[in-house]
């Protein structure tokens, strides 16, 4: 019954820390607006900038559904502007890279022979936290190549390397790395996976002075609806003509159902209950083990400038499961007035993901910080970073782990 309700409290707690520190909440602007002594004209400015740009053969163009329109995610900077240096630091926020607007979104290392393209060739990242992939037009579409780089590991893996060519960005991967997009008129409301993918359009919520009737907040919705809206990409399946995988005129807040047929249905399986079941799945497949990356919502540890606002949110991240809060002293064998964070010491240590390829964005292990052995154990290294006085400082941190008790903990 224990892990049951250490499942359930984490489930929620996930849940909650999703909508308040991934995506962008839809908090009212009309006072923020005062303050910031920026107006709607000055939002306005900022928003047709980006009109009319390609990006990987889509043009962008704000027009939404039923008369309303997208701003784009730098037009809710003059209201929003925690919340959008918040989703810069996400997974969405590098969903596609222009290479000529910015050469350094290149991550890979390109000095190794025999591989089958240039650096030269590249002019789309996806892509940059644990696998950037890169893309390049051939003819009239857009294709992504035969190698990626894993971040993490630092080296090329192969790449649906038979099947490449067979699979243009357009059809395959554009819907998911776009704001809403309408492949046939080759548009889409905003580039990458802005602010508005997960809260509808801004236009008229801009327009109203910040009335949150205007937007979508998927924290209000009902569990169904707003799961849907991460469904929407994290489920695989086609729109309704089975031609594009993705969901097309989907709106976040609508029924998914009437715009999605996921891929891995069961026999006398309808729709609503595959989306449901295939999303649970990607959610909560990897929680025995795992836990959502601190990184993801921009927890650190003591080399983040914010270090100190955000302890308390690491410590109460890592608390929600394992509950000795009231022992850290003797978990850690500090004293009270030493500033510490969990990742301190227990320091996430870079995997290859050669031996296991399950990772992708459909899978919840690609958010997960927690698998098993996914730190360093040779805790001493990160002794060393602080204890810098120490002339041989492993062979000093080890002897002195040597004499400690075992640490209090929590296995689960």
């Amino acid at each position: 019954m224990a892990h049951l309700k250490i499942r359930k409290s984490l489930l929620s707690f996930l849940t909650i820390l999703t909508w308040t520190l991934i995506l962008v909440p839809a908090a009212g602007i009309s006072g923020d607006l005062a303050e910031s002594g920026m107006s709607i004209d000055k939002m306005g400015d900022k928003i047709g900038d980006k009109v009319g740009k390609v990006v990987a053969g889509f043009t962008i163009k704000p027009d939404g559904p039923d008369g309303n329109r997208f701003l784009g995610s730098e037009g809710c900077i003059p209201c929003h502007e925690s919340e959008y240096k918040g989703w810069k630091k996400t997974f969405h926020s590098t969903a596609i890279q222009d290479v000529k607007a910015d050469p350094g979104a290149i991550l890979a290392d390109f000095s190794q022979e025999d591989l089958p393209f240039t650096r030269e060739e590249v002019q789309y990242t996806i892509g940059s936290h644990w696998d950037q992939r890169y893309m390049k037009k051939i003819d009239d579409e857009y294709y992504v190549l035969p190698r990626l780089w894993s971040v993490q590991s630092k080296e090329w893996r192969p790449y649906s390397v038979w099947s490449w060519k067979r699979k243009p960005y357009s059809k395959y991967c554009a819907g998911c790395h776009t704001t809403y997009i309408d492949p046939v008129n080759r548009t889409i409301g905003d580039e990458g996976v802005g602010c508005e993918a997960c809260h509808g359009p801004g236009g008229k919520h801009a327009d109203s002075e910040g009335s949150t009737d205007q937007i979508v907040n998927p924290s209000k919705l009902s569990i169904e609806r707003g799961n849907m809206i991460c469904a929407s990409c994290h489920v695989r399946g086609t729109d309704k003509s089975e031609e594009y995988y993705y969901p097309i005129g989907y709106i976040p807040g609508d029924d998914l159902t009437k715009y999605y047929i996921p891929l891995e249905m069961k026999p006398g399986e309808e729709v609503r209950g595959a989306i449901s079941r295939l999303y649970r799945d990607w959610k909560e497949g990897k929680l025995n083990s795992a836990r959502a990356r601190c990184e993801v919502c921009g927890i650190g540890g003591t080399g983040a400038p914010e270090y100190e606002e955000q302890k308390n949110d690491v410590l109460d991240f890592c608390f929600s499961c394992h509950n000795f809060r009231t022992k850290m002293q003797l978990h850690t064998k500090h004293p009270d007035n030493v500033t510490q964070v969990c990742t301190d010491c227990h320091v996430p240590k870079a995997k290859s993901l050669k031996d296991s390829l399950e990772g992708d964005i459909h899978s919840y292990s690609y958010f997960t910080i927690h698998n098993d052995n996914c730190y360093d154990k040779e805790i001493e290294k990160a002794c060393v970073t602080c204890h810098t006085d120490q002339k041989d400082g492993l062979s000093w941190a080890r002897d002195v782990m040597k004499g400690w008790s075992k640490p209090i903990y929590i296995d689960h």
